[in-house]
């Protein structure tokens, strides 16, 4: 497998000629203006713009097909395209491939009919013969087609009033080719050493009316193979549960019941064996590189000619050394400030969506314009992970958008989550994974049950919801019947708002909840800046010898996400002073822990009724407590407008020429989870090389 110091046999090629990482960057003395086989010298390469182009672009790299983001989308996108013969080089903002998809469960739908249904209807093994367990659904569950498919992710008719299934604003364009290409991205994925588990059950809620979902896995063994699919104890995770690795940043789960025993399931399986597979087969990759500007004939008409691109790198928290991707082989290590990358037939956009940046998000939800609140992973990505790079870029060029709507008619978009005590409360990371200093802390993950124990407040100390109801977020809109999924499947009306539960639709779209009345609250801000600001839960001792909680290092640290202090008011000054969004003094704190006190004893709550929910308990006990409490926006919906072929359209409605995307960059397709990423990637790998080449 690849190593730092052991590349595979299949050298990464760009026009035939090697790829130099910083080793071979030193050792050849290669001049600043020089680099790999994709670079290009100045002369020659401001001699192949058009007449009609940027007169001043100087070309440093090139390839046929320039990818923007090393993700889901735009891996999958890369090694299609090197099998159909074209060059590739990626670009990606962070030191390391894989995106959100590294730190995912790697829990994907697709369907249609695809080769894993196949395989389980047929009762048969994969074909190391791993699974070594039975089919998990019934056959008939798991008889499928790509008409079915299609019909699942479009004929959603809920007839309400105060409904708005969010399958309604789908273009049938693109749920139509994602649904075709469904069984040969599954097929693909399996050919480029991706495993997976047995099917169980749907992903994402609704629209998915079969079973249709496998987990991709490893099988632990001495060594990490790729080829041979397995994995050390040490980089799943498992060997120590306070410690991450390099190759897997979160710990990988025991898949033994969806594939046998010594199975192990997370992104890192789907997310490395995919970079594996584009390293060995010559994709090139410059990272620490995020991409600013499209470049095209003219601002907003003609063909698109190639990326611009700046050095974002990322050091390590403590030592402060430049960090440095899981493997090396295809790396160009480029330092200049600004590189410009030519794209001959097509570039691909795959940088992820725009929850990463408040002014975005806010642009569709104002009271998220607070960066307080962070998307998921940004420990691992950085503060350029998932910052709307695409859709930012695309606008100044004319593209045109589509689905912006469906960011809040979706229920995965956000949510509260229950790890408390660190800023990046998604992923349980460990300490031994390079970027857990920019957390600080794992998090301390009370469960449901925890907000049982504290009351929450808001940035000036007051209450503002029903602690309990806080994490609880309505389900997606569902069928009747056994996890809101018809139990055969087939039970499916069309045009009949009976397949779906009217309640949740009502709850989904009207209930008063938690998130929303966390962030309407910005009470203590002044004009014209009115932000929201942290929460946090706030509790006593006694709290904790009742939970038998145990708040130390790695799971709460002193990062300004936990504190704890001898009074109320104490607690109070802390947080003011410790936690970088805390810009108001928590004034009303002790107030409110009286005045909670107060209902404790009377066994009333009559501001938000939680006496019905939980139970009460006094904040009396020192030490007192204080641990953030996180809203993460998981996913972004709406993005850029393309067709079936994945091809971004202009504001006219006209194809923007040699401009593709893929994944959360675009808008149309809200159907959760990482099939919708590696589906699009598939589509526009495809097509991409079949664009003439400059």
């Amino acid at each position: 497998m690849p190593t730092k110091d052991n590349r595979p046999s299949n050298e990464p090629t760009i026009e035939n000629k090697k790829a130099l990482n910083r080793r071979d960057f030193v050792k050849t003395g290669v001049a600043a203006g020089l680099g790999s086989g994709a670079l290009l010298k100045s002369a020659e390469a401001q001699a192949q713009v058009p007449a009609s182009g940027p007169q001043q672009t100087v070309w440093h790299y090139e390839a046929d097909v320039v990818i923007a983001g090393g993700g889901c989308a735009g891996l999958t996108a890369a090694i299609r395209a090197v099998d159909l013969g074209a060059s590739v080089l990626v670009v990606d903002q962070n030191f390391d491939l894989g995106g959100r998809m590294l730190h995912s469960a790697a829990r994907m739908s697709l369907g249609g009919g695809d080769p894993v249904q196949q395989r389980d209807i047929r009762g048969e093994s994969d074909r190391e013969g791993f699974i070594t367990v039975d089919p998990i659904e019934d056959p008939e569950e798991l008889d499928d087609d790509v008409e079915l498919l299609f019909t699942d992710l479009t004929d959603w008719s809920v007839v309400d009033p105060k409904g708005q299934a969010p399958y309604r604003y789908n273009e049938r364009e693109l749920a139509r080719t994602w649904a075709e290409n469904c069984p040969a991205t599954r097929q693909f994925l399996i050919d480029n050493y991706v495993r997976f588990s047995r099917v169980a059950g749907t992903h994402g809620g609704g629209g998915l009316s079969r079973a249709r979902l496998a987990t991709c896995f490893l099988m632990l063994g001495d060594v990490t193979d790729i080829k041979a699919g397995t994995i050390t104890a040490e980089d799943a995770g498992v060997a120590d549960r306070e410690r991450s690795s390099a190759f897997a940043p979160v710990r990988m789960n025991n898949a033994s019941r969806m594939v046998g025993p010594n199975a192990v399931a997370n992104g890192a399986a789907l997310s490395r064996s995919l970079e594996f597979s584009a390293r060995e087969k010559g994709v090139e990759f410059l990272l620490h590189r995020r991409f600013d500007e499209i470049v095209r004939e003219q601002p907003v008409a003609g063909r698109v000619l190639g990326l611009k691109a700046h050095y974002s790198p990322r050091h390590h928290p403590e030592t402060g050394e430049l960090l440095e991707s899981l493997w090396q082989d295809g790396n160009i290590d480029e330092r200049r400030e600004t590189v410009n990358i030519r794209a001959r037939k097509a570039v691909i956009l795959a940088s992820g969506g725009h929850a990463g940046n408040p002014e975005v998000r806010s642009m569709f939800y104002p009271a998220l314009r607070d960066p307080c609140f962070p998307t998921s992973g940004r420990a691992l990505l950085g503060s350029g992970g998932q910052d709307g790079s695409a859709l930012i870029a695309g606008l100044r060029i004319g593209a045109n958008l589509a689905g912006m709507q469906q960011n809040l008619s979706y229920f995965t978009t956000f949510h509260i989550s229950t790890r408390l005590g660190t800023r990046d409360a998604y992923t349980g990371m460990m300490p031994g994974h390079p970027t857990f200093g920019f957390r600080g802390s794992a998090g301390f993950n009370v469960g449901r049950s925890g907000f049982e124990e504290f009351i929450a407040v808001n940035q000036v100390g007051k209450r503002f919801f029903n602690e309990v109801r806080l994490p609880a977020r309505p389900g997606p809109s569902a069928y009747p019947g056994d996890r809101g999924a018809p139990g055969r499947g087939l039970d499916h009306t069309p045009v009949d708002w009976r397949n779906c539960r009217k309640e949740w639709v009502r709850e989904m779209y009207n209930y008063d909840h938690g998130v929303h009345a966390a962030l309407a609250l910005n009470e203590g801000s002044e004009p014209p800046d009115y932000f929201s600001g942290p929460i946090w839960a706030v509790f006593d001792q006694d709290a904790v010898d009742r939970n038998g909680w145990e708040l130390r290092y790695p799971y709460v640290s002193d990062n300004g996400y936990f504190f704890q202090a001898d009074t109320i008011e104490g607690l109070a000054e802390q947080i003011r002073a410790g936690n970088e969004f805390q810009r108001v003094p928590l004034r009303y704190l002790s107030e409110t822990v009286a005045t909670w006190n107060g209902y404790v004893e009377s066994g009333a709550d009559p501001e938000f009724e939680r006496e019905v929910d939980a139970p009460m308990n006094r904040i009396g006990t020192a030490p007192f407590y204080a641990l953030s409490i996180m809203v993460i926006w998981h996913d972004s919906y709406g993005g850029l407008r393309v067709n079936g072929r994945q091809q971004v359209v202009a504001m006219q409605g006209q194809v923007i020429p040699g401009l593709y995307a893929g994944g959360e960059a675009v808008g149309g397709f809200n159907k959760h989870g990482l099939g919708k990423g590696h589906v699009h990637g598939y589509i526009a790998g495809t097509h991409a090389v079949e664009e003439p080449s400059l």
